[in-house]
């Protein structure tokens, strides 16, 4: 008689089902995208701002036709094993985060000697290359650093699985950014027609900014309140689906910070290319966007954790909330940053319209606000995988183990 098979856990089996179905829309959305890629290489531009605007669709279609391939084959693969096969998911681990930092920094430099000899950079292809790898690099950069600083010691088992990460990153780069631009387009839409204001000064990026009291009060309940609120909010949606079965604070950080990453590289992707020629400044002003919208998830699934953990810490209730309000604050102060350029003279005036030379790159001045803030966030970031860090404990040598084994088989007399 062959003993009965385990009976299988209802909670992994109905994420696996659902990961499954998951990743096989996603794979079908990424192929509905090469089809407008098609189309649009078909499109001839008629002037120089149709071929901007031509650029940045490209590059935003082929950022999610990326995610919902690649990112959708990955998630797919991984579903087959866990559904049907029934194997588990190897450790995941990331090269040292000086390698993606490194490689960043050469990529600026051969693009702004590309921009300085005026070679043809308008070429779409290449172009695309440059602008996936300037959004790429940085975020792998903080993912590779949060991860390294919370793994301890060494020989201690990595924080999450390739298939927890896979979920993560693609959920972040598709649901999240569908459902955010939803619901960010509803409420924006709402608060247009209660102030009043006509929404050609909200949608047009290019126009000076306002001085209007009521105008800069509708612009800060749109980059605030509402971007940051509902981001924040639905950013770490599958590490909330998995947060029962999550081994430690360590790992709910770690997805989180996979689920702002995904949707960190496709906001970047259709920022950089909005540039067009210039789009290495923009690539350089995004440099910690990856910081920004990973951290920013990262702290929102560790609140989730400590909700639904209220053993893992004291005041966990307190711990959750202060959180989540970290979060929605970072990203608050960041996108609320212009009113650093509405500050009197000579401050304002200077943010608002200065310059600064990096050698043949000229950046707005405005961009020393947002290297402060990307000092602050990262000495925070610093703190809090340092404290997740401590937290994890190092496992038992094997002589202390068979000590700590031999001492439990002793009689309870020669134990008291």
């Amino acid at each position: 008689m062959q003993p009965p098979a385990p009976k299988r856990d209802g909670y992994q089996l109905g994420v696996s089902i659902a990961a499954f179905v998951g990743a096989i829309l996603v794979f079908l959305a990424g192929l509905v995208c090469v089809l407008f890629l098609l189309l649009l290489s078909v499109v001839p531009p008629t002037s120089s701002a149709s071929q901007g605007q031509l650029l940045s669709a490209t590059a935003t279609f082929t950022a999610f036709a990326l995610a919902g391939i690649v990112g959708g084959g990955f998630s797919l693969y991984h579903s087959v094993r866990a559904l049907f096969l029934n194997r588990s998911s190897a450790q995941f681990r990331l090269p040292w985060f000086w390698i993606f930092l490194v490689l960043y920094v050469g990529l600026l430099l051969i693009a702004s000697l590309l921009n300085y000899n005026d070679l043809p950079t308008s070429n779409v292809p290449a172009t695309l290359f440059l602008i996936a790898l300037a959004g790429l690099l940085p975020a792998l950069t903080v993912l590779a650093l949060a991860l390294r600083r919370i793994h301890y010691p060494r020989e201690a088992k990595w924080p999450t699985s390739w298939r927890r990460f896979t979920l993560a990153v693609v959920s972040g780069a598709t649901i999240a950014v569908v459902l955010a631009a939803i619901a960010e387009l509803i409420l924006t839409a709402i608060a247009v027609q209660q102030s009043g204001i006509s929404s050609s000064v909200i949608d047009n990026p290019n126009l000076p900014l306002p001085h209007d009291p009521k105008t800069i009060a509708l612009l800060l309940v749109i980059v605030s309140l509402i971007a940051p609120v509902v981001e924040e909010a639905v950013k770490p949606l599958a590490v909330v689906v998995l947060i029962g079965r999550l081994q430690s604070a360590a790992e709910a950080f770690i997805l989180g910070l996979a689920c702002g990453i995904g949707f960190d590289l496709i906001e970047t992707s259709g920022y950089i290319s909005m540039g067009n020629q210039d789009w290495i400044s923009v690539a350089i002003e995004r440099s910690s966007a990856g910081l920004l919208h990973g951290f920013g998830a990262g702290m929102v699934a560790l609140g989730w954790y400590f909700i639904t953990h209220p053993k893992s810490v004291n005041r966990n209730v307190l711990l959750a909330f202060g959180c989540w309000g970290y979060a929605i604050l970072q990203h608050a102060t960041w996108n609320g940053s212009f009113l650093f350029q509405l500050l009197p003279a000579p401050i304002g005036p200077y943010l608002d319209s200065g310059t600064i030379p990096l050698g043949n790159i000229t950046m707005p001045a405005s961009i020393i606000v947002y290297v402060i803030e990307t000092v602050l966030m990262l000495l925070f970031f610093l703190y809090v995988t340092g404290k997740l860090r401590s937290k994890q404990q190092p496992p038992e040598s094997s002589s202390e183990s068979g000590k700590r084994q031999q001492f439990n088989q002793m009689p309870m007399v020669a134990q008291m």
